[in-house]
């Protein structure tokens, strides 16, 4: 389910609101023992992310979540910038030394089945509270709750805190395919990304990028 863009910050106490994240969207499937990060053109995290994997695998049951990958600056501003440096690295060796040197984390907001039940016809409001039982919240997995009605707020407080902007959400709006306008993208218009990093770490490099590793 994606937004559609909102014209202006507003307040309403029909509407959810969350602070936008600037990382990977991602589809987070698990069954058993088997765990899927999927982005939005279907391809697959599961290389670069390890940690995520980890973390997921000690949530119990089944299910299917919608979220944002990133890795947060040390202000909690996300950096897409070494978010994309963490995606390159997909031998073992490099993905270890990538976690270690910039840790990933998941912003859970949604989640689309649990139990092998389907809820995506179910308001957001309910589905929150089946997230929110889910699991704890931890320094990898995040529960986004969102703040209800006080959106002018939350914007401001995405702005004071250098974030992208911020999502609003129906409280009764069910999850769907494509756009809609049940969520909607209210953007801080003089958003400006974390500077590129300046700390000398080396490239990671892609499985592809030299067949002879070690790893």
């Amino acid at each position: 389910m994606l937004p559609t863009l909102a014209p202006s910050p507003f307040s309403h106490e029909d509407w959810l609101f969350e602070l936008k994240y600037d990382g990977f969207r991602c589809l987070v499937r698990k069954v058993g023992s088997h765990i899927e990060l999927i982005s939005r053109r279907g391809n697959s995290f599961n290389r670069s992310f390890s940690d995520i994997i980890e973390a997921v695998m000690g949530v119990p049951g089944d299910f299917v979540w919608d979220a944002e990958l990133t890795v947060d600056e040390p202000t909690g501003q996300s950096s897409l910038e070494r978010l994309q440096w963490r995606a390159l690295a997909t031998w073992p060796m490099h993905v270890r030394a990538a976690a270690k040197q910039d840790p990933a984390r998941l912003y859970v907001f949604d989640v689309l089945a649990a139990g092998g039940r389907d809820l995506r016809r179910l308001p957001l409001l309910e589905r929150k509270k089946v997230l929110r039982d889910s699991f704890d919240n931890t320094g990898v997995l995040v529960n986004v709750a969102g703040v209800v009605a006080a959106g002018a707020s939350v914007f401001e407080q995405a702005k004071a805190d250098g974030f992208e902007g911020v999502i609003a959400k129906r409280l009764d709006s069910t999850y769907q395919r494509g756009r809609s306008n049940d969520w909607q993208d209210i953007k801080h218009a003089e958003y400006s990304r974390p500077t590129a990093r300046s700390d000398g770490a080396a490239k990671p490099r892609r499985r592809s990028d030299n067949r002879r590793g070690s790893a």
